[in-house]
């Protein structure tokens, strides 16, 4: 069921953006919790803004952040933890219509938003990340601005909206001037951590609307995507990129996910997973791939590049559902040497706001388990 599913990995991501979008808020005012005496007889968290020896890649991006998904109200509810320490930062979403007006507007590019998201953070002296859409996983919407689509070809699909077809030249082009826009404007930035640029479904590799796209085949979509990696080479970013690995298919074309980790990783770009559960350490022990391989190709990637890891919807404290306890998947992907850990903010709450659901049961083993990843990957 889990390997059927990564066709609809999207629509799973989907829904956990609406449910971020549309939770309430805790009531009350957001309070911050004190550290687990556990944390303390732990020791101290190191700087993940310094090289640090205890990760595979000491000189690159470490540590946990915070994933704000766009207009989540959650990401008010967030800055709670503006100054836990265990927290290194947050990854801000920057959906590519919302920020390109157009080659005919001056300036092109209107960063504001983005800026506005980056502030607290920044003031806190955390690092941001950027995870930039140039589709969503949602229907009737879409994240390509409306001049490419005056000129590419689309289709429109129920798990991601409308989107380019995207290995037409105009979507290419455009979409790469984008690329180098966001390089040029946040590369010297000293609070930017890694960019990574969605070549498919949102932030990832995964084909949207695949079955829709007159054209589409294994071979078509594997050129895209090394074209598209290998242009990102070409920027010389002074900030780490990196790409979202997929499977596709039924059954799953692993070889792919193995392929685009590799091409990557000879352009010098990070590489990661956004769809772990618990599933994947109890596979792994019985010799069985994890979600798209990422457990085989971390472990023959490591040290090249950084390792990265987010969970397929928010944790499951109980361990009640598909996706599992934190409890079992950080010390996991410590050991896999994941060096970043992108966490949802529900995760967050639940260890460090006494307003969030689940804080009394859980709070004490979720900061536990946070802290002694921060302890090895870094914190701020």
């Amino acid at each position: 069921m889990r390997w059927s599913a990564a066709w609809i990995l999207g629509a799973a991501m989907a829904a956990s953006v609406l449910v971020s979008a549309q939770t309430a808020v805790p009531t009350g005012p957001p309070v911050p919790a004190p550290a687990t005496k556990g944390a303390a007889a732990g020791g101290a968290i190191p700087s993940c803004s310094e090289s640090l020896a205890t990760v595979a890649v000491p000189d690159a991006p470490h540590g946990l952040f915070v994933i704000l998904f766009p207009g989540a109200r959650l990401n008010e509810t967030a800055r709670v933890l503006l100054h836990n320490p265990a927290v290194c930062g947050a990854n801000i979403y920057v959906v590519w219509k919302e920020v390109d007006r157009g080659p005919e507007a001056s300036p092109r590019y209107d960063w504001s938003g983005i800026e506005r998201q980056m502030a607290p953070w920044i003031a806190a002296k955390k690092r941001v990340n950027f995870v930039i859409w140039a589709t969503t996983y949602q229907k009737g919407a879409s994240a390509t601005p409306d001049y490419v689509f005056a000129k590419a070809p689309s289709v429109t699909c129920p798990a991601f909206g409308h989107v380019p077809v995207f290995w037409n030249a105009e979507f290419m082009q455009n979409y790469q001037a984008f690329m180098s826009a966001t390089v040029e404007k946040f590369g010297a930035n000293p609070a930017v951590g890694y960019i990574r640029f969605g070549l498919g479904a949102g932030g990832e590799v995964f084909p949207a609307c695949m079955h829709f796209m007159e054209g589409f085949s294994d071979s078509v979509w594997k050129k895209y995507i090394f074209e598209m990696l290998d242009y990102e080479k070409s920027l010389n970013s002074p900030k780490q990129l990196a790409v979202g690995l997929n499977a596709y298919g039924n059954p799953p074309n692993l070889n792919f996910a193995a392929a685009v980790a590799e091409r990557a990783v000879q352009d010098g770009i990070a590489i990661g997973n956004q769809g772990l559960t618990a599933s994947d350490a109890r596979n792994d022990a019985a010799g069985k791939p994890c979600m798209a391989d990422w457990c085989r190709i971390f472990r023959q990637m490591q040290g090249k590049v950084p390792l990265i890891l987010q969970t397929g919807h928010p944790s499951e404290p109980e361990r009640t559902g598909e996706i599992g306890s934190l409890l079992d998947m950080l010390p996991f992907a410590v050991e896999q040497k994941v060096q970043i850990f992108e966490l949802y903010p529900q995760d967050w709450l639940l260890a460090y706001d006494p307003h969030a659901p689940g804080y009394a049961q859980h709070h004490q083993e979720y900061q536990q388990v946070i802290e002694d990843a921060a302890r090895v990957l870094g914190g701020n």
